[in-house]
């Protein structure tokens, strides 16, 4: 026997015609009085960049606000001959215990939200990166305690001497792809977040722009 089940205001589910698949449609998180946001930064690494040294932060701020991120691509180009060639990544932090973002080498990048009717930008986010110039020592100041393991890496090997006669292709890392698959993506609550991070000290010579495209969604409950 066929039955139709009726859902919001008589709205009937469909099928295939050939192979009776449910049709369904990818939705973004439910955002309340909230939003979703993006936002994006540039900045160098330079000479003696130090190990560990922080390049970009995302802190929520909020008592019961949810933020979930959407998208973190980080692209590295190297743009300068080093004093040797060297292995190193970009690595992607989860941090708790984040009580103050870095104060020290900092700009604040400017959000967009995505629809004009949810909350201003950036919601509960505190936004940091390290100046667009570069700092050897990345950004300081702040208060946070870093998981064990990182949840994300972007490896390079950085040549003593770029090539000149063909283009520097940057190298490339999409994170936060989790949820497309089902899931559960990461949800940071009060005082929690991600950090960039630089992992190798790099040598007395050294140059590399890198650029960070960010999105999260902002929500009461997940």
């Amino acid at each position: 026997m066929t039955q139709q089940i009726h859902g919001n205001n008589g709205i009937i589910a469909e099928v295939g015609l050939t192979n009776r698949a449910l049709r369904g449609e990818m939705r973004p998180y439910e955002y309340g009085a909230l939003g979703h946001y993006r936002v994006n930064h540039r900045c160098a690494l330079v000479n003696t960049q130090a190990a560990n040294s922080r390049l970009f932060e995302i802190r929520n701020t909020h008592a019961t606000n949810l933020i979930i991120p959407t998208r973190l691509v980080i692209q590295w180009l190297q743009t300068a001959a080093h004093t040797a060639a060297i292995e190193d990544s970009l690595d992607v932090f989860k941090v708790t215990g984040f009580s103050a973002v870095d104060t020290v080498n900092v700009v604040t990048p400017v959000a967009s939200i995505m629809r004009a009717s949810m909350a201003a930008a950036p919601g509960a986010a505190a936004l940091r990166g390290v100046t667009v110039a570069g700092a050897a020592a990345g950004m300081t100041g702040g208060t946070l305690t870093k998981d064990g393991g990182s949840v994300g890496q972007l490896p390079q090997w950085l040549l003593a001497a770029p090539p000149t006669g063909s283009t520097v292709v940057a190298m490339y890392a999409e994170n936060f792809l989790d949820p497309v698959n089902g899931a559960h993506p990461f949800v940071f609550a009060q005082n929690e977040g991600l950090i960039v991070e630089n992992r190798a000290l790099l040598g007395a010579a050294a140059g590399s722009s890198v650029y960070i495209d960010f999105a999260w969604a902002e929500a009461v409950a997940y």
